[in-house]
């Protein structure tokens, strides 16, 4: 039988299961998962981001995770979630198979999907930004056929803008294309790269036109790109080193990081790089490489990788069979194949087999028993996913306090001041301390406060904090604690 036959019914399987441990059931948001639907609910509720809810992600994520709300709940994003990377896979096998045919175009295909599940999957559901713009870069790969018309230059810059609206370090392979352009077409080379910048701005003035008329522009830079332009250039360079070199094991259980290493150094040493599709990848992967250290070393800032290495691992299985005795390729290529699909597969059982959701529906089902939907919840922490499984609303937009309240280089005074108006103005009726979830919140204790400081050096708490410490104090009584999480419970005061 021949692969071509099969490959896109096995590929798209292979995506349906490692996206089954992504399903909501049982499952409650992951943390950043929990900040990305609250912002998507007060878009469908009228709202607006870094106004009503303060985050330093573009809206591309609040975009889609709000059509996925209106589709259907947490269940409606999962489906967007497969139909992402579906499309992910299919246009991704289209272009492998143009360049390389059947067989490498489904080896390089399934050597990044199931390197995926590794770099997306959490105990909680996820929605990484990274996540979404997989389609974005193969459906460039895929539209990148020299010589670039007009036309498809301008369709690959609207899908490279698209993925800013993402984030901005995804660009890789735009640049890649860009750079090989310009070096292959020289001077004939302005009207496809200037097609391409016109595309990539088309969708950055309709978000940018959308945020001015919302009054959220000067809100959305701030956030967005000074927050985040103080977050990146925290790190010292040895620490950007070793989230790289762990970003590359991540994909080492499933072989994927030897191949593509491998079959680029080949492709460098031997000049055998004629393939459009090899010298994108050649050119993107290293510059993905060097993007990724902007910022955390988190594990899913690396599925930004995944189309250039799977670009590099189909090269790599056509040059095998180019060289290699027919029989002696075909042993080697069904073997690593089934082993490249060992660790992967046994991780998406067990995630898939693990129901760790209780513990936080546990806390929402408290606040939605001692609260009422008219009246807002303040969780002082991280964890705005129980206010979204509790259906309630926080008093402030600092829904998570240590990005906008304690980063240095970006958090100040006035913007604890903020955080302290906003709280005497619309007194929560609970407050939950969840700082021990974490190492950057302090711990909701006046005492204890003065003596506190954040294993994280990157965050620090600003001594105007102790003001919003004793405001809760003064106006709010100890209560207990929440029973399924511990977390300290504070109610107002009786007047």
């Amino acid at each position: 039988m021949r692969i071509g036959l099969v490959a896109v019914p096995l590929l798209v399987l292979v995506a349906i299961a490692a996206l089954v441990p992504n399903h909501p059931a049982g499952r409650s948001p992951a943390e950043d998962t929990g900040v990305f639907l609250y912002a998507a609910e007060r878009l469908l509720d009228g709202g607006a981001p870094y106004r009503d809810i303060w985050d330093h992600k573009l809206p591309g994520v609040y975009f889609v995770d709000a059509v996925g709300l209106a589709l259907g709940g947490r269940l409606g994003i999962w489906v967007l979630q497969l139909v992402f990377l579906v499309a992910a896979v299919l246009m991704g096998y289209r272009a492998l198979r143009r360049e390389f045919g059947d067989v490498p175009a489904f080896v390089g295909s399934l050597a990044w999907l199931v390197a995926s599940p590794r770099l997306f999957l959490e105990q909680g559901q996820t929605n990484f930004v990274e996540f979404f713009a997989l389609p974005l870069q193969f459906g460039a790969l895929l539209l990148y056929t020299p010589p670039l018309t007009s036309a498809r230059a301008l369709t690959i810059g609207v899908l490279g803008g698209a993925a800013v609206l993402f984030k901005p370090t995804l660009v890789g392979i735009w640049i890649a294309i860009g750079l090989v352009t310009l070096v292959q077409r020289r001077l004939s080379a302005t009207l496809p790269i200037l097609a391409i910048v016109i595309g990539a701005l088309l969708p950055l003035f309709l978000v940018a036109a959308w945020a001015l008329a919302r009054g959220i522009l000067d809100l959305m830079v701030d956030q967005t790109l000074v927050y985040n332009r103080a977050y990146a250039s925290f790190m010292p360079a040895e620490t950007r080193i070793d989230d790289l070199i762990g970003g590359l094991r991540l994909t080492l259980p499933s072989g994927l990081v030897v191949i593509t290493l491998t079959a680029w150094l080949y492709a460098v040493t031997t000049r055998r790089w004629r393939s459009p599709l090899v010298q994108i990848a050649l050119v993107a992967f290293p510059l993905e490489l060097v993007l990724a250290t902007f910022g955390r070393g988190y594990h899913y800032y690396f599925l930004a990788w995944l189309p250039s290495m799977g670009v590099l691992a189909a090269y790599g299985v056509s040059e095998l069979r180019r060289l290699a005795p027919p029989r002696l390729a075909r042993i080697a290529l069904v073997l690593g194949t089934l082993a490249m699909c060992v660790q992967p597969s046994l991780l998406v059982t067990r995630l898939a087999l693990t129901h760790e959701g209780e513990r936080f529906s546990g806390v929402a089902s408290y606040v939605a028993a001692n609260s009422r939907p008219d009246q807002t919840v303040f969780i002082w922490g991280s964890h705005a996913l129980v206010l979204v499984l509790a259906e309630r609303l926080a008093p402030t937009k600092f829904v998570y306090q240590y990005g906008p309240l304690y980063t240095r280089g970006y958090s100040t005074p006035a913007l604890v001041d903020q955080l302290l108006a906003d709280l005497q103005r619309n007194r929560p009726v609970l407050i939950l301390d969840a700082s021990m979830e974490g190492f950057i919140t302090p711990p909701l204790d006046s005492a204890k406060f003065p003596a506190w400081k954040s294993v994280d050096i990157q965050y620090q708490a600003l001594p105007e904090t102790a003001k919003v410490i004793a405001f809760i104090e003064s106006t709010y009584v100890r209560d207990g604690t929440e029973p399924t999480t511990g977390w300290p419970v504070w109610r107002l005061r009786a007047p």
